[in-house]
């Protein structure tokens, strides 16, 4: 799909953000057990900057991986990532450190865009003369100066906040009384317990690129003692060992190299090249499958920026196995699209249909 030279040349100038990734994986996978697929899709979240959606019950660790990767990039302090549920009152409120580049909340019917954005100083309304000199808001720590924000229940929000999200997930902008600003956001995580069926979310979720469905560990004996096991393990740790804080400003380089090489005609989709027309085949029978099945409607936007994540893919595939020569895999990259990238969760026997379709092109 893309020239493996002008690959190899991307992983190779941005080999310090691949190697962290594959070290944050392996972190992540030892502490937190079933979660290996939701992993590998928040690392592809970060890379490419494409906003990420965690759904699935209560209770399967959800908020605790976005806060654990917070943590590993060093935007949670030790007690607010564990919250130190264990340790004795003393009498003393203690404020917890969280970085202003780190935002999250949960999300409610009643929570009100400032709560969000920052509620507007009443006390500057006016002057000492008593003169309405406008109004100032109280933006410091707010959504618009965070780099990784974390929305819980996202779907649960006002009309207004998710009119905001739109433009600010999209275009990376906050509209305010008519003025846009640019905003610092590097990635965006949401979690909810299903995906949103009434119609006035549809415009929102399709924000989310990357979806990933949680759920509770199979009632087997290995996969509870395991869950047990790794979950007292992560519950109990003092922390999470190395931290990155170079991460997300290495990410940001590596999408900014994207779009250099894109725009100077370097990285470019080559539809004359024969893998490419073999993996548009099957990613056509795929899509065609998804909205048959009502299973997606695989929107123009998501067609197209799904291509990012699948070379995303290839490079992170070649630094975990420590190759300098990355290659784009069909099956792989489009077994990407039908995991993280459906409106709904498939059935056991649409998983196998489309199992056959990435595989051979047809049922």
């Amino acid at each position: 799909m893309f020239s493996q030279k002008v690959m190899a040349e991307l992983l190779e100038r941005h080999s310090d953000l691949f190697s962290d990734l594959v070290t944050i994986k392996k972190t992540l996978n030892d502490r937190f057990y079933g979660l290996s697929d939701q992993i590998h899709c928040q690392m592809l979240a970060v890379a490419s900057g494409e906003s990420m959606l965690l759904i699935g019950p209560p209770g399967t660790a959800k908020s605790r991986l976005i806060r654990a990767f917070a943590h590993i990039c060093g935007l949670l302090g030790d007690d607010e990532f564990s919250g130190s549920d264990d340790r004795a009152y003393d009498g003393v409120l203690r404020e917890f450190q969280q970085e202003p580049r780190y935002f999250e909340y949960l999300l409610t019917p009643f929570t009100e865009p400032g709560e969000l954005f920052g509620f507007f100083d009443i006390g500057k309304l006016f002057d000492a003369h008593g003169r309405s000199v406008g109004l100032e808001r109280l933006h410091e720590g707010m959504m618009q100066h965070a780099e990784i924000i974390f929305l819980d229940e996202v779907f649960n929000a006002s009309s207004a906040i998710l009119n905001s999200l739109l433009t600010f997930i999209n275009e990376r902008k906050f509209h305010d009384r008519g003025k846009s600003y640019e905003v610092k956001l590097s990635c965006l995580f949401g979690a909810t317990n299903f995906p949103p069926k009434r119609p006035e979310l549809l415009a929102i979720y399709d924000r989310f690129l990357l979806r990933s469905w949680v759920d509770n560990v199979p009632s087997e004996p290995h996969a509870i003692g395991a869950l047990m096991q790794t979950g007292w393990q992560e519950s109990h740790a003092k922390d999470l060992g190395r931290t990155f804080p170079q991460l997300l400003e290495r990410a940001s380089h590596f999408r900014a190299d994207l779009r250099a090489m894109s725009q100077s005609g370097a990285l470019l989709v080559d539809l004359q090249d024969e893998q490419v027309n073999d993996m548009l085949v099957r990613l056509t029978c795929v899509a065609d499958y998804a909205r048959g099945r009502r299973l997606s409607q695989l929107s123009n936007r998501r067609m197209v920026r799904f291509s990012r994540i699948f070379l995303v893919n290839a490079l992170m595939r070649a630094a975990e196995q420590g190759s300098a020569q990355p290659v784009m895999d069909i099956e792989q990259e489009l077994m990407l699209l039908a995991r993280h990238g459906l409106d709904r969760l498939p059935d056991p026997f649409q998983e196998n249909d489309l199992q056959s379709l990435l595989v051979k092109g047809q049922l």
